[in-house]
């Protein structure tokens, strides 16, 4: 008995050994429509990034215009002009935080479709055309870099807007008064400034995005 379960101990051994010293299983080929449901991903994507971008800047304006008539003098209720303000201020935080996520994602589609052409690349075997679609997919990725780049930094404009008016609107609840409101009118000068810089890079920003993944879209026959 004892000698039976010592052989299946050795059987079980030997199999074992045999297992690991097998290579590790080729991976599976890329399915030839692989790139094309990646490409299409990716594309619409960079749609969805733009739209999300240019829906936060609206709102970061319409949120901007509404402190702006508060804090004038041409405010006849300040009660309810307050509330609307408060209104469009939670609406600009839900926005441009669907922005960023957008911003994200991009990155990840970005990764996964250029990852994907490498892939198919390694598998050309003309030097010539292989060289080729090495440069392209090269200049493919610096244009994507460039994009992501903008449309981090419209971000990053946008931020300190948010924040200020978020302080400035909570100076306004706990003394809401035409005097405080005229107390502001420096503040909103600087703030209004900072609006029109980071709405020009947001602009900047959604056309680079919008002209890169319409040319690819156009490229691909999309």
């Amino acid at each position: 008995m004892r000698t039976a379960k010592t052989a299946g101990v050795l059987m079980s051994l030997v199999f074992t050994a045999s297992m690991a010293a097998q290579p590790p299983a080729a991976p599976e080929p890329r399915a030839e429509t692989q790139g094309i449901k990646e490409t299409d991903k990716f594309i619409k994507q960079g749609g969805e990034v733009a739209h999300a971008v240019g829906v936060a800047k609206l709102q970061v304006q319409n949120t901007l215009a509404s402190y702006n008539a508060l804090v004038s003098s041409s405010s006849k209720n300040m009660k309810k002009d307050y509330g609307k303000l408060l209104k469009e201020m939670k609406e600009m935080d839900e926005k441009t935080a669907a922005a960023r996520t957008e911003v994200g994602e991009m990155e990840t589609a970005g990764k996964t479709y250029f990852a994907g052409r490498e892939t198919t690349i390694a598998g050309i075997k003309d030097p010539q055309l292989k060289a080729t679609a090495q440069q392209r997919l090269a200049a493919s990725q610096k244009q994507h870099a460039d994009v992501l780049a903008s449309l981090r930094s419209t971000g990053e404009a946008l931020e300190p807007i948010r924040k200020e008016l978020d302080d400035q609107i909570k100076f306004l609840g706990s003394d809401l008064n035409p005097g405080a409101a005229a107390a502001l009118a420096p503040n909103a000068k600087k703030l209004n400034d900072q609006g029109n810089t980071a709405f020009a890079k947001a602009d900047e920003a959604i056309n680079n995005a919008n002209t890169y993944f319409n040319a690819l879209k156009s490229e691909t026959g999309r």
